[in-house]
């Protein structure tokens, strides 16, 4: 009975993380890192995670491609800066630039600087398919102009410097 003690003793702490994770998990891909400079090759609907250290990028830039379901905001995760995003799953093969621009740009198109390159795959139509059916809904918070702010911890909205110009 003690040796049956002793082995439910030492597995049991080697099995707990197994039965944590569980099978749900599995399912979902974790997003790909993405830091500055580099060439991924991707497929319509992996998910992302462009990565900066600080210096690189500021809480609240923003992540942009012809290729990306929509733009993604830079949250500081620490010690990165993280913005999470999906590839399209109208994505046509070929390179495209991810760019970066700051939170506070008058103009966002004229100050756009280069992050790195993403080569979206070929698919074919049921890997587009089952692409519109694993790209789960944005779950940032929106909401209406006239609400009063904030709705809550997580909501985030810019607005335009008076003073600045």
């Amino acid at each position: 009975m003690d040796r049956f003690r002793t082995a439910a003793a030492v597995a049991l702490p080697l099995l707990l993380p197994l039965l944590a994770v569980g099978p749900a998990s599995a399912a979902e891909p974790a997003p790909l890192p993405l830091p500055l400079g580099s060439v991924r090759s991707v497929h319509p609907g992996d998910p992302l995670a462009v990565t900066a250290v600080s210096g690189q990028a500021v809480n609240g830039d923003t992540i942009t491609s012809p290729v990306l379901q929509k733009a993604g905001r830079m949250r500081m995760t620490a010690p990165r800066l993280t913005a999470a995003v999906t590839i399209a799953c109208d994505a046509r093969p070929g390179t495209y630039p991810l760019t970066l621009t700051s939170a506070g740009a008058a103009r966002p198109a004229e100050h756009a600087a280069p992050w790195s390159h993403i080569r979206v795959e070929p698919a074919d139509e049921a890997a587009r398919r089952a692409c519109r059916n694993k790209v789960k809904p944005d779950r940032e918070e929106h909401w209406a102009a006239h609400t009063t702010w904030p709705q809550s911890e997580w909501d985030v909205r810019s607005f335009r410097c008076p003073v600045c110009r």
